[in-house]
């Protein structure tokens, strides 16, 4: 199928007009704070954390990255937003370190430099994530099966954070290779069955999720049994991508091969067929479809279909995937607004009663907002005019997709 070229150009230039709308770091954190101080008090606010990856200065600094392909002048907007984010950890703490491992090494691949941050923030995110793996056997050891999504998912919890690990182990860091093995101990000690306490003696998943140990208490009254998520953002699939990363590079730990196979045949055990492909099972009370329909972000909307469905495209050449994703794109360029302060708003779900329409909110982040939308624009349009998908990837690390 032959590339439509005006809308690749399109694509492009949207996303280089959202970097253009990011590229000071101080109005834009001035802009997220009052936009989320804004919203109503029922909605729970989305954060401005300005050291967050998925939310803050890293997440946009690998957009001005990206851009700094086709255009020098974006690495100097990258290195800003870069030093508002190490400035930003010293109040969020070592957790947020890790954030800056996947910024500061594309940027550094491309531009050169960072050699003393990388090497800092690579010991400190292998120590933090090493206590983090030892609380988390110590408590399996002392209370017995039952986990939280944070405990080991994409977003916050072991497969998000291994994937710095990951990184710096490549680049030759070897307490990072270490704590990585330890992670990925972890992970396939959590793939055996177990046994809840409280349930009727049936053995489930390892890594099943205990209802005391949800953060939502409507969770909990809706899944007294607690549950087996098998999404990539707090379900299985997250590990499953991390393992199969890590497999990949040459780091193996022993049961690793086992541990894959047995994620991979439950993710397919519980899928299910209709008319529209295969599907499978979400949590019941948020009614994404509707959201997804108008939302153009990354996590629950539709810049992260295109990003998909393009890698898809692109892998196995389906005319039918073009189409999709030509579709995709164009719906995303038609929706940027250059009167918004970062040239998309992120839908938010309705909820409950007492709001019964979705309500829309200026986002600047990675995950849900303007920046993880043109990182997505960008990729299509290279990707459609042929380039290889090696030669685009990179940013998408932070969601477990290279």
């Amino acid at each position: 199928m032959t590339a439509p070229r005006a809308l690749c150009d399109a694509a492009s230039d949207t996303a280089h007009r959202v970097a253009e709308l990011l590229s000071s770091p101080e109005r834009v954190a001035g802009a997220a704070r009052s936009a989320f101080a804004a919203l109503p008090s029922e909605v729970p606010p989305p954060a401005w954390q300005p050291a967050s990856l998925l939310l803050g200065h890293p997440g946009i600094a690998l957009l001005h990255t990206r851009c700094a392909r086709n255009d020098a002048r974006y690495a100097a907007t990258g290195h800003a937003h870069l030093a508002a984010a190490v400035a930003a950890t010293s109040d969020a703490g070592p957790a947020a370190v890790g954030d800056l491992l996947l910024p500061a090494r594309l940027h550094a691949r491309a531009h050169g430099g960072y050699t003393r941050l990388l090497a800092r923030s690579a010991e400190v995110h292998a120590a933090h994530v090493g206590a983090r793996v030892a609380r988390l056997v110590t408590r399996r050891q002392e209370h017995g099966p039952g986990l939280a999504y944070g405990d080991y998912d994409a977003i916050s919890g072991l497969a998000g954070q291994a994937r710095g690990l990951l990184a710096a182990a490549d680049d030759g860091d070897e307490r990072s290779a270490r704590v990585l093995h330890d992670v990925l101990g972890f992970l396939v000690g959590m793939t055996h069955p177990v046994r809840p306490a409280e349930g009727d003696g049936s053995q489930v998943p390892g890594w099943w999720c205990a209802p005391d140990r949800y953060l939502l208490p409507r969770d909990r009254t809706e899944f007294p049994g607690g549950d087996l998520n098998v999404g990539v953002a707090h379900g299985i699939c997250g590990p499953l991508a991390l393992m199969s990363l890590a497999y990949r590079a040459g780091h193996r730990v022993p049961g690793i091969r086992d541990a894959l196979c047995r994620m991979a045949d439950w993710v397919v055990g519980v899928g299910r067929a209709d008319d529209r492909g295969s599907q499978w099972p979400g949590l019941a009370h948020r009614p994404r479809d509707a959201v997804t329909a108008v939302d153009p972000g990354f996590c629950h909307g539709r810049a992260g279909i295109l990003h998909i469905v393009g890698r898809m495209a692109a892998a196995g050449g389906s005319t039918e995937l073009w189409a999709a994703a030509d579709a995709l794109a164009r719906e995303l360029v038609a929706d940027f607004d250059a009167r918004t302060p970062f040239g998309y708003r992120q839908v938010l779900p309705p909820s409950g009663t007492s709001r019964p329409a979705p309500h829309r909110v200026h986002h600047q982040g990675l995950l849900d907002g303007a920046a993880g939308i043109a990182l997505a624009l960008a990729d299509y349009a290279d990707a459609r005019r042929g380039a290889a998908i090696e030669d685009t990837a990179g940013w998408d690390a932070a969601f477990l997709m290279s």
